[in-house]
């Protein structure tokens, strides 16, 4: 396994991370963000957002999105 396999396989979802480096960690991130009600991936601002901003506007639990993400990394 090289380095960037490695390194990829250590990262997880965190709340700090932005919409954009989510949707660029897991190529099913944007479905999970999409069912919990998130639709604007094409605003610059809203991939600027943490995942944890973006859970707080649109009235979502940021603890259960963050397990359905972690999910999709098993």
């Amino acid at each position: 396994m090289n380095l960037k396999k490695v390194k990829q396989a250590k990262q997880k979802f965190t709340k700090n991370l932005t919409i954009e480096q989510a949707l660029k960690l897991h190529e099913g991130a944007e479905q999970v963000l999409t069912g919990f009600g998130m639709h604007c991936f094409s605003c610059p601002f809203s991939l600027m957002e943490t995942i944890e901003q973006a859970a707080e506007v649109h009235g979502v639990d940021v603890e259960l999105m963050l397990k359905k993400l972690n999910e999709l990394l098993k």
